[in-house]
């Protein structure tokens, strides 16, 4: 009988260890990838923005991004849709990364009076994103423009900022 109490008493101890490490092991395997993101606009409308660059962090590459919102005020909504992707250069998080945009805000930072340049805070979130499901994208946009023969132009546009993958 003190051999059945015995395995009886090994058998919870064992259960009662896989009850608390197998959650700890699956929260240590999730892993956060965080990139910095610098680009140039590369086609823009009134309600979409393409933009490609490079990324560094977790991993080195290059990205794309399609957004599509709401005509720019002083603050537009990024709209479900567009594309946003990145061609990694080693196999962690994945050597190619897809995802779409879900929602997000584009808000003026500097309207840029006087023909100076413009500023905006983009603020996105990712959803389908091929390796962990959802992302976050949060970067300053800047239209440089110069007034020519007294009207304004807008000759190109930056972004720098980070996408974060959990």
């Amino acid at each position: 009988m003190k051999a059945l109490h015995t395995r009886i008493a090994a058998a919870v101890v064992l259960v009662a260890s896989l009850a608390v490490l197998v959650p700890a092991a699956a929260v240590a395997g999730t892993k956060t990838y965080t990139f910095t993101i610098s680009g140039t606009e590369v086609s823009a409308t009134s309600t979409t923005g393409r933009f490609v660059g490079t990324a560094s962090g977790s991993a080195l590459g290059t990205w794309y991004a399609e957004v599509i919102h709401d005509p720019l005020g002083a603050s537009a909504d990024i709209t479900p849709g567009g594309s946003f992707g990145m061609a990694l250069h080693q196999a962690e998080p994945a050597y190619l990364v897809s995802g779409q945009f879900s929602h997000g805000t584009i808000a003026v930072k500097n309207s840029g009076a006087n023909c100076t340049n413009q500023v905006y805070k983009v603020d996105g979130y990712l959803r389908n994103v091929s390796v962990t499901g959802t992302g976050h994208v949060v970067a300053t946009l800047t239209h440089y423009r110069r007034s020519v023969l007294g009207r304004c132009w807008l000759y190109a546009a930056t972004v720098g900022g980070t996408v974060t993958l959990p």
